[in-house]
């Protein structure tokens, strides 16, 4: 249409709407205005009902996120000097912390003195999950670390005790007498971190069974173990930031699959050449189990792990805080 076809056009519009005393660009303006106006209404109604959308969505990842009755927070940093025939050998660095139903657990550890001169190695494993009830209960466990130019990464994805996903790069190569990992080692498991932290809650106004009295089943990727405790002497400690009762467990392992030998030979070895002490600290804060020490006797000389320093966010690195035993 040309020029001269729309001012025809607007005339007759004109013409048309000539009785409600408005020219045809008035009226143009008008309905725009109209327009424009619906538009706002109907988008401020969008966002409106965007906003009860997302408030809902906030209020449903809440109660997933918040427990009903919420849990105690806390935080706990253990430090240890690991050495090897008498000589340092690596440092390491555990760290808990709970927040309301979910835990997170991690342990860094870095050779040291002239190890670290024949072969630098170091790593990170971290553990999280829920806490409920006083347990731990995974639901992912990752591994990385390096050993000279050799380096391994673990994920797993656990659920209820069963291993869901499980990644290990580069693959495991086994030699002729370690079974590889199959589908029935992967269940009943937990991964080394929560297996390490055991509970001292009461349970229907029960005590648990002790730090000792247990057998731990556990899965760390690259190899499948299970870990007995026997129950060896009690007593109490202060060293290092820590102050509380203390039991000495022995440690029996028992390998199942992966990265260590799980025939006749090696069982025997271990039970008959190794001789693996541990000892627990009772910890006031989430009253738990805490390995305070380690002495093991091997075919290839001594292993000494030793806490150098403990806190639990309650009093400064260094200081001694008294933990209750209830």
């Amino acid at each position: 249409m040309g020029a001269e076809g729309r001012c025809r056009s607007v005339r007759a519009a004109c013409d048309r709407r000539r009785g409600d005393g408005l020219s045809a660009l008035a009226r143009i303006e008008r309905d725009h205005r109209h327009l424009a106006w619906q538009q706002a209404k109907f988008a401020l109604g969008s966002a409106k009902k965007m906003k009860r959308w997302m408030l809902g969505l906030g209020t449903c990842w809440l109660l997933l996120a918040v427990p009903v009755t919420a849990a105690a927070d806390g935080d706990i940093r253990a430090s240890y000097a690991i050495t090897f025939t008498g000589l340092p050998f690596a440092n390491a660095t555990f760290d808990l912390a709970v927040r309301g139903n979910v835990y997170t657990a991690r342990v860094s550890y870095q050779t040291s003195g002239a190890a670290r001169l024949l072969r630098d190695a170091a790593g990170v494993a971290t553990s999280n999950g829920a806490y409920t009830g006083g347990r731990f209960v995974p639901a992912g466990f990752d591994l990385e670390y390096r050993n000279g130019r050799r380096r391994q990464k673990v994920a797993l994805g656990i659920a209820e005790g069963v291993v869901r996903t499980m990644m290990v790069d580069p693959p495991l190569e086994l030699t002729s007498d370690q079974l590889p990992i199959e589908a029935r080692h992967l269940s009943a498991i937990a991964d080394p971190l929560s297996a390490l932290l055991i509970s001292a809650v009461r349970v229907e106004n029960k005590t648990q069974v002790g730090a000792c009295d247990r057998t731990l089943s556990i899965l760390d990727g690259l190899r499948r173990y299970d870990v007995r405790l026997e129950p060896q002497a009690t007593g109490t400690t202060s060293q290092k930031g820590f102050a509380g009762p203390t039991a000495v467990c022995r440690v029996v392992l028992k390998p199942l699959a992966g990265m260590m030998g799980a025939g006749e030979n090696s069982r025997a070895a271990n039970a008959d050449e190794s001789q693996i002490d541990v000892t627990f600290g009772r910890v006031n804060v989430l009253d738990l189990h805490l390995p305070m020490s380690l002495q093991a006797r091997t075919q290839y000389g001594a292993v000494s792990v030793t806490l150098t320093e403990f806190t639990d966010g309650s009093s400064p690195p260094g200081t001694s805080r008294q933990n209750r035993a209830n």
